[in-house]
This record gives C-alpha cells, structure tokens and sequence, in this order.
C-alpha cells in the first residue's frame, strides 16, 4: 500500500520542541499522519503540498478542560456568578437535555474547537443522564474527529434524587465496548463534586478509573465558602500523576504542597474563573510549586471556545500578579515574566503530558502524530511574521487558521471545516437550544424546594461529606 504523504511548507515552523524550536521558512512532512521530518528544504516532492504562505505552523493546541454539551446553551451565562451557575443553572441545565442534545452538542463543540485550532481536548462530561447519554457523546467525539479525553460523568447533579442508573457499571460497560481498542479517543473519570458526596465515593471513583486505565479529573476550589477537600483527597489516595485538578483558585499553601506531591496536573480556564467571580488564577502557584499549567475552555455558555484566547488571557494575568508586588512598592518591572515560549507550553505540551498523550500529541516532533494547524500568511494581522511564538500566542484568531491536521487529516482547510455541512447542523443545533431551554424554564417554573429531611445537616453539610 502505498504511503499517503504531504508536506507542509512555506512558514515559520513552531515545533513547541526545546531541542528543535522554531525553523524559518519550515516544513513539515507527514507520511501516514505521523511526522517524519521537520527541517528547511527538505527535498519532497510528489506530494500533496499545503502553503502556508509565509504565516505559522504550529502544533494543534490541547485543552484540558471542556463541558462541550453545552454548545446550545452559548451565551447563556454572560452575566452568571459562579454560584448562579452551581446553585440553579447548570442543574436545570444537565437534566433537560436529552441524548439526541447531547451527541449533537457534543458534535458541535467538538467542531467549534477544531475550527479554533484546538486538536485534543479534555470532555469533562457530566450530561452522562443515561447510558444512551454517555455513548452520544462519544458518537459525537468520534464524529467530529478531535482527538482527546472522554470523561464520564460519575457525579449525579440531582442531589435530592434517588439514582437514575448505575454509572459504575455502565462506566465498565463503556469502557470495555468503546474504548478497547486504539482511536483518538481515550477514556477518562468525571468525579463527584467535591462536597456533593463523601470522599470514600470520590476515592471508589478514582479506584474505578485506575482499574480501567483512565484519568481522573475532578473540579477543586473554585467556591470559596465550600472547603477544598484537598487534605480528605490526599488521604484517601485519589491525588497523583493521573488526576486532573480543575480551576484550584481557593486552595491554600497546605493545599498546594500536598498536590505537588502528588504530581497532580492543573487545569486553569481564565475566561470563566475570572468572569464568573472565582478569583485569582492558580497558575502562579502552579509555577512556584513545581508543576506544569494548562489551560481550559470550559464553558461557552459563557466564553469563547478556542485555546489562544485563555492563554493570552492567562498570561497577562500571571505578569500583572507577578508585577503586582513590585508595583506597590513603587517599582517597575524590567522583565516581563512568563516569556511567550512558556505561555505555548501551557497551550500544547504541558496539555498533552496531563492527558497522557504526550508521546502522540503537543509538538512538532518527528514520530509523532501529525496535530498542526496553519496560519495563513495572506491574513491582514500575521504578516510580517516577526516573531512567530509571540504572534502566535497574542495576535492569532480562529478565522486565521485556515488548515488543521488531526492525525495527518484535514479537519479543516482553506478556512472551512471538511466534510460538514454546517448549515443543516447550526439549523438542528438551534431547534436543540430552544427545546432544551423550554425544559428548563418548565423546571424552574414546577420545581419544588427540598424537604426539611433532605436539607438536614445544613449548613455544614460539605464539611460532613468530606469527613464520612
């Protein structure tokens, strides 16, 4: 059979790879969608070619945190707190969409990433309702084409209703039926929220994904009258390298030693922590304290659904808070600190390596697999490329990205995704969002408030939770 190659040429080659860096005039040459060569001139020809035209090429970029069901509900929370959110939306919002909404939610999301050029994402699903929930959102994964994390939902939103199926097994069962052989997907564990169930669940959870080989990912200080849990977490054997702390805006210097030791992988989200009223990131505790940052979505029911947009954010916000303390004392920063080139691993190595994908994903390195984007050189606002890594990281849109690979593949090209027929699929998706929002005005309009002997134990009940 013979090998299907192509080449990609004509830009400034970001490798996000400390040995190789960034190659002028690059190329890249993709044999089977795996990378064989980077380098200048690299002799190929007879091959599929894609310019880029004096712009960039650079590696597709990871996003560790995502609830990618909630495309239909875009916008929704522009103006929501945090607590807004937990309190009342997200569990109206959880039970009214169906599996149909799911998968085509899911679907949506998934594209919208790809088209931002974010080739791995972490699906942080916790819309799993049913079993039929679950395997639409993976249909919805696998039919977008991104490569990433499924994370099943284990936690149940409706506190105060009794359980609906056995997550457990139908985990096992999706485990063995969808995820048993290779693929772009890999399987993940969406725990409970901390403080909605007692730790020894977190901990079985947890056990649960190392039985199946999967990460574990868990939301962690971003409520700051909720306890952290990170002590009972640490105690129970549920934090090391293969779990996923999400926002971690409220921890503590006790909080933080005992997840460094661990070797846990942060997700921060910008976006949504900053407007939603969590506080200042983790990122700079991160930094201080050993480990790597990543960078999340989150949610587009409030915010954009690219990787760039939150680093840049991120990294502006990490300089101020590292330029803060100089400032008051009436001082001026010489240096500024994160550099661009650390912001770009936050967004594409670091990303791969909390999702255990590192040896497939992240970088431009030969033997691994072909996840790049390309940035057109005839888009006002690239040229001149004067710095590529800069550029890349501060000035680069979606619509500039005119081509992204996934495992050698065009997802999108010459600006457009491939293979979709958007018009049919944005018509399905707002018939979607309008149901799935008459269901949840019903539920907020028939819903009855908890019973006195369901409420027992407030308030304190988290601390309860997290001492059983």
């Amino acid at each position: 059979m013979a090998i299907q190659r192509t080449l990609v040429r004509g830009g400034h080659v970001i490798t996000a790879d400390r040995e190789l860096g960034v190659i002028s005039d690059g190329e890249v040459l993709i044999e089977d969608g795996v990378i064989a060569a980077v380098g200048r001139d690299l002799g190929v020809t007879d091959t599929e070619v894609i310019d880029a035209e004096g712009g960039i090429i650079a590696p597709g970029t990871v996003d560790t945190h995502r609830h990618t069901w909630q495309t239909q509900l875009r916008g929704c929370c522009s103006d929501m707190s945090l607590q807004q959110y937990i309190q009342g939306w997200w569990p109206t919002a959880v039970p009214s969409y169906t599996a149909d909404d799911a998968r085509l939610g899911t679907l949506v999301g998934a594209l919208e990433a790809l088209a931002g050029g974010v080739t791995t994402v972490l699906d942080y699903a916790h819309v799993t309702n049913s079993p039929e929930h679950a395997d639409a959102v993976v249909d919805g994964l696998q039919e977008a084409g991104i490569r990433g994390v499924f994370a099943y939902g284990l936690g149940q939103t409706e506190l105060f209703a009794p359980p609906t199926y056995d997550r457990p097994a139908d985990f096992a069962r999706i485990a063995a039926g969808r995820f048993s052989g290779s693929g772009l997907l890999t399987l993940g564990a969406a725990l409970s929220e901390i403080g909605l169930a007692p730790v020894s669940l977190n901990k079985a959870q947890k056990q649960l994904a190392d039985e199946h080989g999967a990460l574990a990912t868990v939301h962690v200080g971003a409520v700051w009258t909720n306890p952290t849990g990170i002590a009972e977490l640490s105690a129970a054997g549920v934090l090391d390298e293969r779990t996923v702390l999400v926002h971690a805006n409220t921890l503590s210097e006790e909080d933080w030693k005992l997840a460094a030791s661990a070797g846990v992988k942060v997700s921060s989200t910008p976006e949504s922590e900053l407007n939603m009223g969590a506080g200042k990131l983790a990122i700079n505790n991160v930094i201080r304290h050993g480990l790597k940052p990543t960078i999340g979505v989150d949610v587009v029911s409030l915010n954009s659904g690219d990787v760039l947009t939150p680093t840049r954010q991120a990294l502006a916000y990490t300089r101020w808070a590292e330029a803060e303390p100089l400032n008051l004392r009436g001082g001026d920063v010489q240096v500024p600190t994160p550099t661009v080139a650390e912001a770009l691993e936050w967004a594409t190595v670091n990303g791969a390596e909390a999702l255990g994908l590192a040896d497939r994903t992240g970088t431009l390195t030969p033997g691994k697999q072909a996840d790049l984007i390309v940035v057109g050189g005839r888009h006002i606002g690239v040229r001149p490329v004067n710095d590529p890594v800069g550029q890349l990281i501060f000035q680069v849109s979606p619509g500039q990205i005119d081509t992204v690979l996934v495992a050698g593949r065009a997802v999108k090209k010459d600006g457009r995704l491939v293979g979709v027929d958007l018009d049919a699929l944005l018509r399905r998706l707002e018939d979607s969002s309008r149901e799935v929002q008459e269901r949840m005005a019903h539920r907020f309009a028939t819903a009855v408030p908890p019973t006195p002997e369901q409420l027992a134990g407030f308030p304190g009940w988290m601390a309860h939770n997290l001492a059983s």
